[in-house]
């Protein structure tokens, strides 16, 4: 599937992984749907990647009308989803024994309560149309559990069981998941993610930058991929380690913690 007039809804829009996610699609030819709680900047974004291009939906994906305004304004500009790329996230790092839980609940709100709404909001016309696919935005933190980022990795975990069941209650649907696992990038998340409270071992594999996982997110929209996708790859042996052996990885990040 190539990505030229293909219509991608972007949860998280206004900046981070989905501003360059939605740059890239824009670029390659897409037509964007850009969703996310920041009106302003949703709306200058739009204006930057130009008039038909790009359509500016302020959307708070915890609330289910404005999940539901956000597929009819899609769906009437448009007609249709050909892609629905779940980003919309957030962190808040800290010890599990002083986390509130006020934090998971909010986290969880976003994080996974709300790429289930947009995937129930958006699923039904690509079943119908037998064509579509569903990017999950998930983290290396859904794999691999380290200290102060417990509630994060709790809600990460759990979208990462729904995009893997969703692979499998898809299968001969015509319609595609695709989980990706970002390890740390360095963007505006680290506005509410204390910085000084990453791990040490978040430094055993290079950080990222928003593009770089923009580019892999688009090359898996233009190849309709399916599967789970971990970046950079210098994270995979530790995502293997802690899938085969975890009392070997437990040991590990003790040491780096």
């Amino acid at each position: 599937m190539k990505l030229h007039n293909q219509v991608i809804v972007i949860t998280g829009a206004s900046s981070g992984f989905g501003e360059a996610i939605a740059r890239r699609c824009a670029a390659a030819g897409a037509q964007v749907v850009l969703a996310a709680r920041s009106g302003e900047r949703l709306g200058a974004l739009a204006a930057e990647l130009g008039v038909g291009r790009a359509l500016a939906v302020p959307c708070d994906v915890t609330s289910d009308d404005d999940v539901r305004r956000l597929a009819e304004a899609t769906l009437a500009c448009f007609g249709r989803v050909d892609v629905l790329v779940n980003n919309a996230g957030f962190g808040v790092l800290e010890l599990l024994k002083d986390a509130p839980l006020a934090d998971l609940e909010a986290m969880m709100d976003v994080n996974l309560y709300g790429a289930v709404r947009c995937t129930q909001a958006f699923l039904p016309g690509m079943l119908a149309r037998r064509r579509g696919q569903i990017v999950a935005m998930a983290s290396l933190a859904g794999l691999v559990a380290t200290p102060n980022m417990g509630y994060y990795s709790m809600t990460k975990f759990a979208l990462v069981a729904y995009a893997r069941t969703l692979m499998l209650e898809l299968t001969g649907s015509g319609v595609r998941c695709a989980l990706l696992l970002p390890g740390v990038a360095r963007t505006g998340f680290q506005t509410r993610a204390d910085i000084g409270r990453y791990p040490r071992s978040s430094r055993l594999v290079p950080w990222l930058q928003a593009d770089d996982v923009a580019r892999v997110v688009v090359r898996a929209i233009a190849r309709r991929r399916e599967g789970e996708i971990v970046l950079p790859w210098q994270a995979r042996p530790l995502v293997a380690v802690a899938g085969a052996f975890p009392g070997l990885a437990r040991h590990i990040l003790r040491i780096v913690r």
